[in-house]
């Protein structure tokens, strides 16, 4: 069994058993990702349908704006916390295997400091997530936009970052094929995504960096039913699913390549 991990410089050597080595067997690694998926994907359904039931109209809104009222901000509050705390295990969970079998397999070059910033850009979008849904941005606007700036733009280099390495892994392996096309389709929704959902902002704000004064518009909108009377708004905040529905997406696409990966694998 593989026994150590690398962490920057630092080479850390362990103990056959638990602990990191656990952590990384597939039984664990596989119910990690599927209780984020599940999580993921009905957090924000729940969310909304207690949204409208609430009497907001049934366009989409931004997910965060159903974290304004008291039934779908619990759930909204619970899901993504809960989910956010996964979602930085798995990063580290996915990025300790591949750079185990990226040592394995003595792939040079840059590929180690891919799946590095990789597994550092989950963990930040996970924790981000987590902080993100004890955060209205009715409440702490500026800190609010920060956090979903890390996890947009933390989600998205992993989706990238992961992807490159699997089609290294690929070239090595032609296991790594047959989750390759899938990733990289939803790879490339989560960038049309996040990319769609920046242009609406810039072009609703003016290409303005001032927060107080985004806030200030905002403010100006319904604040219980979200900030979609915008045309623009309305878009971004499709662009804004589109963005989280690829992620879950691209997470999906990692279980069957867990059996590849895991631990116990390599025994």
């Amino acid at each position: 069994m593989l026994s150590h991990y690398w962490f920057g410089i630092v080479k850390i050597d362990l103990i056959d058993g638990w602990g990191v080595d656990g952590v990384l067997g597939e039984k664990v690694v596989s119910y990690t990702i599927k209780v984020v998926v599940c999580l993921l994907s009905l957090t924000p359904l729940v969310s909304y349908a207690l949204w409208v039931s609430d009497g907001c109209e049934p366009n989409l809104p931004f997910i965060s704006d159903m974290d304004l009222l008291p039934r779908s901000g619990f759930t909204f509050t619970l899901g993504y916390a809960i989910s956010g705390l996964l979602l930085a295990l798995a990063g580290f969970q996915l990025g300790q295997l591949r750079e185990s079998w990226i040592l394995e397999m003595d792939l040079g070059g840059s590929w180690p400091m891919i799946n590095k910033v990789s597994m550092f850009s989950a963990i930040a979008a996970g924790i981000s997530l987590f902080w993100i849904s004890f955060t209205p941005w009715n409440e702490q606007f500026e800190l609010h936009i920060i956090q979903a700036n890390v996890i947009f733009f933390g989600s998205t280099i992993w989706a990238i970052g992961i992807t490159l390495v699997t089609w290294r892994m690929s070239l090595e392996d032609p296991a790594f094929t047959d989750f390759l096309s899938f990733r990289m389709i939803g790879t490339g929704l989560g960038v049309v995504g996040l990319c769609g959902m920046l242009e609406r902002f810039v072009r609703y704000t003016g290409i303005s960096t001032d927060l107080y004064a985004l806030e200030e518009r905002l403010g100006a909108l319904d604040q219980d039913c979200g900030s979609v009377s915008s045309s623009l708004l309305s878009q971004a905040a499709a662009f804004e699913w589109l963005l989280a529905g690829s992620m879950i997406l691209v997470l999906a696409s990692l279980l069957p390549e867990i059996k590849l990966l895991a631990n116990d694998s390599f025994q």
